[in-house]
């Protein structure tokens, strides 16, 4: 998991953060209920304290468009770098220096049950390219190269 912050923000460019040092910034995030919003909450309560929130909503995916609005800073997934709208160049991505800023996806499916051939294709997919390496590759910023209006 990254901070994804708008480009021009105080910690553009930096390569950590702490969780005591964005404490009074203001979060994009989603409802509870969702895991953005329980790992953010987690985070914060294991340093005692609570997030200021400028903006929930309901769909996880509009995060790094609000955020590149300049709405505030939020937690996003280190493999969105690599998908998504235009928003993943309007936005700059920190490391938080927490041990526990992290979320496990996991595929299960049942021996004994039907897979249709796309749930195979992907079943196969999932289970034989190394999706974890994004985790061990350096942080790249990404700057938008589109010619200027």
């Amino acid at each position: 998991m990254l901070l994804a912050v708008p480009r021009g923000h105080r910690l553009d460019g930096r390569e950590s953060v702490t969780i005591p040092e964005i404490a009074h910034e203001p979060f994009v995030t989603t409802r509870h209920g969702h895991w953005q919003r329980a790992l953010l909450d987690r985070l914060f309560a294991a340093e005692g304290l609570t997030p200021l929130l400028s903006c929930e909503g309901d769909e996880p995916g509009a995060t790094q468009d609000m955020i590149s609005a300049g709405l505030g800073i939020g937690l996003i997934p280190a493999m969105s770098r690599e998908a998504g709208t235009d928003a993943h160049v309007s936005v700059a991505r920190v490391r938080v220096a927490a041990p526990d800023c992290q979320r496990q996806l996991t595929l299960v499916w049942r021996r004994d049950r039907y897979l249709s051939e796309a749930a195979v294709t992907f079943r196969e997919f999932t289970t034989t390219k190394p999706l974890t390496t994004h985790r061990l590759t350096p942080l790249h910023r990404v700057h938008d190269t589109r010619p200027s209006p």
